[in-house]
Protein backbone atom coordinates (compact mmCIF):
# COMPACT_ATOMS: atom_id res chain seq x y z
CA UNK A 1 0.00 0.00 0.00
CA UNK A 2 3.04 2.54 1.15
CA UNK A 3 4.56 2.15 -2.77
CA UNK A 4 0.66 2.66 -4.62
CA UNK A 5 0.79 5.66 -2.17
CA UNK A 6 4.29 6.86 -3.28
CA UNK A 7 4.37 5.85 -6.78
CA UNK A 8 1.19 8.16 -6.80
CA UNK A 9 2.28 10.76 -5.03
CA UNK A 10 6.10 10.81 -7.70
CA UNK A 11 3.39 10.42 -10.83
CA UNK A 12 1.31 13.49 -9.53
CA UNK A 13 4.46 15.71 -8.71
CA UNK A 14 6.04 15.10 -12.01
CA UNK A 15 2.88 15.65 -14.21
CA UNK A 16 2.14 18.81 -12.60
CA UNK A 17 5.95 20.17 -12.94
CA UNK A 18 5.59 19.57 -16.62
CA UNK A 19 9.09 19.78 -16.84
CA UNK A 20 9.55 16.05 -18.43
CA UNK A 21 10.14 15.65 -22.07
CA UNK A 22 9.24 13.40 -24.39
CA UNK A 23 11.96 10.65 -22.81
CA UNK A 24 10.61 10.80 -19.24
CA UNK A 25 13.68 12.62 -18.33
CA UNK A 26 13.05 15.43 -15.97
CA UNK A 27 14.79 18.71 -18.12
CA UNK A 28 13.93 22.32 -16.94
CA UNK A 29 13.90 25.14 -19.56
CA UNK A 30 16.40 27.98 -18.94
CA UNK A 31 15.08 31.11 -19.86
CA UNK A 32 16.99 34.20 -19.68
CA UNK A 33 13.92 36.68 -20.90
CA UNK A 34 13.68 39.43 -19.14
CA UNK A 35 10.27 41.55 -18.73
CA UNK A 36 10.98 44.41 -20.32
CA UNK A 37 14.11 45.09 -23.06
CA UNK A 38 15.45 48.31 -24.02
CA UNK A 39 13.80 49.67 -27.13
CA UNK A 40 17.41 50.17 -28.67
CA UNK A 41 18.25 46.96 -29.21
CA UNK A 42 15.50 46.16 -31.99
CA UNK A 43 16.07 47.38 -35.40
CA UNK A 44 14.46 51.30 -35.94
CA UNK A 45 11.94 51.06 -38.76
CA UNK A 46 10.40 54.25 -40.26
CA UNK A 47 6.60 54.87 -42.11
CA UNK A 48 7.15 55.62 -45.52
CA UNK A 49 3.20 56.20 -46.54
CA UNK A 50 1.54 59.23 -45.57
CA UNK A 51 -1.33 56.42 -43.40
CA UNK A 52 -0.16 53.06 -42.36
CA UNK A 53 -2.49 50.63 -40.42
CA UNK A 54 -1.17 48.42 -38.18
CA UNK A 55 -3.29 44.87 -38.00
CA UNK A 56 -3.95 42.54 -35.03
CA UNK A 57 -2.59 39.46 -37.37
CA UNK A 58 -1.11 39.88 -40.55
CA UNK A 59 -4.11 39.70 -42.58
CA UNK A 60 -5.48 42.25 -44.11
CA UNK A 61 -9.17 41.51 -43.00
CA UNK A 62 -8.12 41.60 -39.67
CA UNK A 63 -8.97 43.80 -37.25
CA UNK A 64 -6.85 47.23 -37.34
CA UNK A 65 -6.12 50.62 -35.42
CA UNK A 66 -3.86 53.65 -36.53
CA UNK A 67 -2.92 55.08 -38.72
CA UNK A 68 0.76 55.65 -37.93
CA UNK A 69 2.30 58.52 -39.68
CA UNK A 70 4.38 59.14 -42.02
CA UNK A 71 8.38 59.69 -40.66
CA UNK A 72 7.10 57.80 -37.54
CA UNK A 73 9.49 55.41 -36.12
CA UNK A 74 8.83 52.03 -34.67
CA UNK A 75 10.80 49.09 -33.88
CA UNK A 76 10.59 45.92 -35.91
CA UNK A 77 9.84 42.76 -33.95
CA UNK A 78 9.70 39.78 -36.38
CA UNK A 79 9.06 39.38 -39.74
CA UNK A 80 6.45 37.52 -41.98
CA UNK A 81 5.92 36.97 -45.85
CA UNK A 82 4.56 40.33 -46.52
CA UNK A 83 4.40 41.84 -43.34
CA UNK A 84 6.26 42.87 -40.38
CA UNK A 85 5.83 42.59 -36.33
CA UNK A 86 6.45 45.82 -34.90
CA UNK A 87 6.81 47.94 -31.78
CA UNK A 88 4.92 51.60 -31.59
CA UNK A 89 6.39 53.46 -28.67
CA UNK A 90 3.67 56.52 -29.10
CA UNK A 91 0.76 53.59 -28.46
CA UNK A 92 2.89 51.23 -26.51
CA UNK A 93 1.35 48.53 -28.70
CA UNK A 94 2.32 45.70 -31.22
CA UNK A 95 0.66 44.87 -34.45
CA UNK A 96 1.60 43.77 -38.08
CA UNK A 97 2.54 46.26 -40.73
CA UNK A 98 2.87 45.83 -44.73
CA UNK A 99 6.44 45.53 -45.45
CA UNK A 100 6.16 47.62 -48.40
CA UNK A 101 4.96 50.82 -46.44
CA UNK A 102 8.02 51.24 -44.23
CA UNK A 103 11.81 50.94 -44.13
CA UNK A 104 14.50 50.42 -42.24
CA UNK A 105 15.82 53.95 -40.20
CA UNK A 106 19.33 54.09 -38.62
CA UNK A 107 17.70 56.79 -35.98
CA UNK A 108 18.02 56.04 -32.46
CA UNK A 109 14.37 56.57 -29.83
CA UNK A 110 15.35 57.48 -26.59
CA UNK A 111 17.60 54.88 -24.13
CA UNK A 112 14.58 55.18 -21.41
CA UNK A 113 12.12 53.88 -24.22
CA UNK A 114 11.58 49.85 -22.60
CA UNK A 115 9.62 46.71 -24.87
CA UNK A 116 8.03 44.48 -22.84
CA UNK A 117 9.31 41.10 -23.69
CA UNK A 118 5.59 39.44 -24.02
CA UNK A 119 5.18 41.26 -27.14
CA UNK A 120 8.77 39.78 -28.55
CA UNK A 121 9.73 36.58 -30.35
CA UNK A 122 11.46 33.43 -28.32
CA UNK A 123 13.92 31.49 -29.87
CA UNK A 124 14.67 27.70 -28.66
CA UNK A 125 17.58 26.39 -28.48
CA UNK A 126 17.39 22.66 -30.28
CA UNK A 127 20.90 21.36 -30.08
CA UNK A 128 23.25 20.66 -26.96
CA UNK A 129 25.90 23.16 -27.48
CA UNK A 130 25.12 25.66 -30.03
CA UNK A 131 28.16 28.63 -30.54
CA UNK A 132 26.38 32.05 -30.52
CA UNK A 133 28.79 34.42 -33.06
CA UNK A 134 29.38 38.07 -33.15
CA UNK A 135 28.50 38.32 -36.54
CA UNK A 136 25.92 36.15 -38.85
CA UNK A 137 29.01 33.89 -39.86
CA UNK A 138 30.71 30.31 -39.32
CA UNK A 139 33.71 32.05 -39.73
CA UNK A 140 32.95 34.89 -37.30
CA UNK A 141 34.37 34.72 -33.50
CA UNK A 142 32.04 32.47 -30.74
CA UNK A 143 30.91 35.11 -27.77
CA UNK A 144 28.83 32.47 -26.01
CA UNK A 145 27.94 28.79 -26.38
CA UNK A 146 24.02 28.05 -25.53
CA UNK A 147 22.70 24.90 -24.51
CA UNK A 148 19.57 22.87 -25.53
CA UNK A 149 16.18 24.23 -24.26
CA UNK A 150 17.74 27.52 -23.72
CA UNK A 151 14.98 30.63 -24.58
CA UNK A 152 16.91 33.64 -26.26
CA UNK A 153 14.75 37.08 -27.49
CA UNK A 154 14.79 37.58 -31.06
CA UNK A 155 16.38 41.10 -32.20
CA UNK A 156 16.41 40.87 -35.83
CA UNK A 157 17.26 38.26 -39.10
CA UNK A 158 19.62 38.22 -41.63
CA UNK A 159 20.16 35.79 -44.44
CA UNK A 160 18.61 32.29 -42.13
CA UNK A 161 20.53 34.16 -39.04
CA UNK A 162 18.92 35.07 -36.18
CA UNK A 163 20.29 37.97 -33.93
CA UNK A 164 19.45 38.01 -30.02
CA UNK A 165 20.62 39.48 -26.80
CA UNK A 166 22.82 37.31 -24.91
CA UNK A 167 22.26 38.28 -21.08
CA UNK A 168 25.33 35.81 -19.80
CA UNK A 169 27.60 38.20 -21.72
CA UNK A 170 25.82 40.96 -21.96
CA UNK A 171 26.24 41.11 -25.62
CA UNK A 172 24.33 40.58 -28.97
CA UNK A 173 25.20 37.76 -30.67
CA UNK A 174 24.31 35.42 -34.07
CA UNK A 175 22.92 32.19 -34.20
CA UNK A 176 21.81 30.02 -36.84
CA UNK A 177 18.46 29.69 -37.81
CA UNK A 178 18.53 25.90 -38.19
CA UNK A 179 19.92 25.46 -34.36
CA UNK A 180 16.93 27.05 -33.11
CA UNK A 181 13.24 27.20 -33.04
CA UNK A 182 10.80 30.00 -33.27
CA UNK A 183 7.69 30.87 -31.07
CA UNK A 184 5.87 34.01 -30.82
CA UNK A 185 3.78 34.56 -27.24
CA UNK A 186 0.36 34.82 -27.27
Amino acid sequence: MFFAVALVAFVAVNFASGSEDRQGGSKKRASYIPEEIPANLLPTMAVGVDECYVFVRPDGDAPFFGPLRKGENIKKIDVGKSWILVWTPRLRISGWVRKHQVYRSHKKISHKETIPSKYLTILHILKRRVNIRKAASTRSRIVYTARQRQEYLLLDAKRGWYQIWVPQVKKRGWVAGKLVVKRRRK
